[in-house]
């Protein structure tokens, strides 16, 4: 089934554009110089993953005059400091609603079944910890012991999210094989779609285990009235684009083998969740700003939701 070049190369750019829908994403490297050791500026050469590279380099003393002018600081948006972590805590409902509805949706137990239970398990943990962490540990930059807990916290976020990532292709190629599509018929191809998820989940988390690790997430970049300033959680201390390739490539996935399958017509509902779970990933995020920091957690949900609801199709016996 061949893909029309422009519809790629457009949700691709979409993708790519934000660092891929809901992979913690990488800090810009700014620290504070207050506060416990590790928050001592780190020198290093990398991507900056949201290509925010057109910012000129006056960009944080531009957001601190804007502040001044609205009566704020640089630190303080001026909004409710509960808004944020509420929404994120929302998030965490929303997942914590559907791993219930997969665990009556799914009568058949498969590696892409149970790959699909895990993801949607991993983003409540992730959801969860941004939200408490931006409740309850505000205060860190001053804490150590609160620093210390929230790491802690936050390390399984990113090794959750790097191994299931992968794993749920697993599923995409499970669905499209009920739906019929072509190449995924072969038993050959299901078993290499395992085999490389297993080899990019060890590569990744090798990968993170030589890196230097997480560190707090600033927002020196956005603008002073920004949400996401109301944000407490960890980013990647140095920003690697081979961390969100595979969620990239889970969502165009989703995407691809929906159209497959609505082209081959034996199952249109299931390519129909299958397009939703695609585009609800990619277009959440390519929202631009700092309204991805919340839209692109919202696309994620949608992404689970779509898969979901063909779960309930081709695992719940309804294909």
């Amino acid at each position: 089934m061949l893909v029309p070049k422009p519809i790629v190369f457009t949700f691709l750019a979409s993708a790519v554009s934000v660092g891929a829908f809901t992979a913690p994403m990488p800090s810009l490297g700014f620290r504070s110089k207050i506060g416990p050791s590790q928050y001592q500026p780190v020198s290093y050469n990398s991507v900056d993953p949201s290509f925010k590279f057109w910012k000129k380099d006056g960009a944080q003393v531009e957001t601190s005059k804007a502040a001044s002018k609205k009566g704020a600081t640089a630190d303080d948006n001026l909004k409710d400091d509960r808004i944020a972590p509420s929404i994120y805590a929302g998030y965490t409902g929303l997942m914590i609603y559907m791993i219930y509805q997969l665990r009556d949706a799914i009568t058949a137990s498969t590696l892409g079944s149970f790959a699909l239970s895990f993801v949607t398990g991993a983003l409540i943990w992730d959801n969860m910890i941004i939200s408490i962490g931006s409740f309850f540990f505000k205060d860190i930059e001053t804490n150590p012991t609160k620093l210390k807990i929230l790491k802690a916290l936050s390390y399984p976020r990113f090794t959750l999210h790097a191994v299931g990532i992968p794993f749920q292709c697993v599923t995409i190629a499970e669905m499209g094989k009920a739906a019929g599509v072509g190449f995924l018929q072969s038993n050959f191809v299901q078993a290499a779609v395992i085999a490389v998820a297993a080899v990019v989940a060890v590569l990744d988390r090798k990968k993170f285990a030589d890196s230097p690790g997480i560190t707090p997430t600033t927002f020196d970049d956005s603008p002073f009235d920004a949400l996401e300033r109301d944000l407490t959680k960890f980013s990647y201390v140095k920003p690697e684009f081979a961390y969100v390739i595979p969620a990239i490539i889970l969502a165009l996935s989703n995407l691809v083998v929906g159209i497959a399958a609505m082209k081959v017509g034996t199952a249109p509902k299931l390519a129909k969740w299958m397009i939703f779970a695609g585009a609800s990933a990619l277009v959440g995020n390519a929202l631009p700003g700092a309204i991805n920091t919340f839209s692109g957690n919202l696309g994620e949900a949608g992404m689970q939701y779509g898969l979901l609801n063909a779960a309930r199709i081709i695992y719940g016996g309804g294909l």
